[in-house]
This record gives C-alpha cells, sequence and structure tokens, in this order.
C-alpha cells in the first residue's frame, strides 16, 4: 500500500512538473490554506466562547440514539459535509471500545464518499447540471480532473468539503479505481484527527 501512494506520488509530480499543475496549484493554494485557517479558527472560537463542544456532544449523543447518530453523520458524509467528523471522533472517545468506533466512522465517511461520487456521475447526467455548470466551467473542470488525485487527498485529510469534491470527481468522470484507491487516505485523517483531538478535549 505504502509503495503504491509513493509510486503515485512519484508520477503526479511528473505530471504536474510537464503541464503547469504546480502553477494551477500556486494559484489556488492561498484559497485552500486561507479556507482551512478560517475553518481551523471558527472552530476554536467556537468551542471557546459559544459552546464546549464536549458539552455539545454530550448533549447530542442524549437526544440520539448511537444509530441515529451513525446514519446522521452518515447523511452529513453523502451531501455537504455540515457535521464536522471531529465533533464524532470526540463522541467516539466514550464508547465501549473507542478504536473500534472511530474505524466504524472512518469506514461510514470511506462508503459515503463512494456514493458521493456516483451521485455525482448521475449529476452529470442531468440537462441542467450540463448546460449551466459543465459547459460554462469546462477549463476549470478540465483542470480538476487532471489534477484530481491532489485534490483527493487534500480533502480527504483537510477542512476541505470532501463529500462535494467526491461529487466533482464523479461529475469530472475521475477513474473510479484510482478515486476508491485514493479516498483511502479518509483513514489516516480519522487516525491523526483521533490521536490529536483525544489529547486536545
Amino acid at each position: 500500500m505504502a509503495k503504491r501512494f509513493a509510486r503515485f506520488f512519484k508520477l503526479n509530480h511528473l505530471l504536474l512538473t510537464r503541464t503547469g499543475g504546480y502553477g494551477f496549484i500556486r494559484q489556488n493554494a492561498l484559497k485552500v490554506v486561507a479556507s482551512i485557517l478560517v475553518i481551523l479558527v471558527l472552530f476554536y472560537l467556537f468551542d471557546t466562547f459559544v459552546i464546549d463542544i464536549d458539552s455539545a456532544t454530550a448533549w447530542l449523543t442524549k437526544m440520539l440514539s448511537t444509530p441515529g447518530l451513525l446514519s446522521l453523520f452518515f447523511f452529513s458524509e453523502i451531501t455537504l459535509g455540515f457535521i464536522a467528523p471531529e465533533i464524532l471522533i470526540i463522541w467516539a472517545r466514550e464508547a465501549a471500545q473507542p478504536i473500534w468506533m472511530l474505524v466504524l466512522l472512518a469506514l461510514l465517511s470511506y462508503c459515503s464518499g463512494i456514493i458521493s461520487y456516483f451521485i455525482g456521475k448521475y449529476w452529470a447526467t442531468r440537462k441542467i447540471v450540463n448546460d449551466k455548470l459543465i459547459l460554462k466551467h469546462g477549463d476549470t473542470l478540465k483542470q480538476l480532473h487532471r489534477f484530481g488525485g491532489l485534490l483527493i487527498v487534500l480533502a480527504a485529510l483537510t477542512p476541505l468539503p470532501y463529500p462535494i469534491v467526491c461529487q466533482l470527481c464523479g461529475l469530472n468522470k475521475y477513474p473510479f479505481k484510482m478515486f476508491a484507491f485514493l479516498t483511502l487516505v479518509r483513514f489516516l485523517r480519522f487516525g491523526i484527527y483521533g490521536a490529536v483531538l483525544y489529547n486536545l478535549f
């Protein structure tokens, strides 16, 4: 697995070098970094001055059963990602088997990404989407298709809107086998965030 990822990044580096991809990334990197920083700052401010996340998580888990909470999270990960995975990662800490619950959350997120991909493929068949999005933003979508692998990895690891990126990949007809392979990085995010948040909150 590690060798396959290393080979992917090496080939991707060659592609980015030859096609001007690094220029495309530089043009958009500041927006990506700024959006991530804004999300992290808002997350911190919200936790500090609005609602303590531990308390909110405890309240949410009392209101919903475990299956209900997992179902809501799954729906979120398929649509717009309106529930931050970090909230469920914190909640998983209180489960009887926190590691296995974390694995289940990562698996749900991964599977939702696959579903989102096929939702994007469905949207690509709709005339209104083809007219309003694909035809008008064809050049941008071509760039996203060309450098989609890097975007998938970033969305899987960072606060970028993962479901929307997955839908864009389907919309762009990004190769499914490569998409399914790269989104395995999602498990790494849950592992890293779980280790960090369990110590911080």
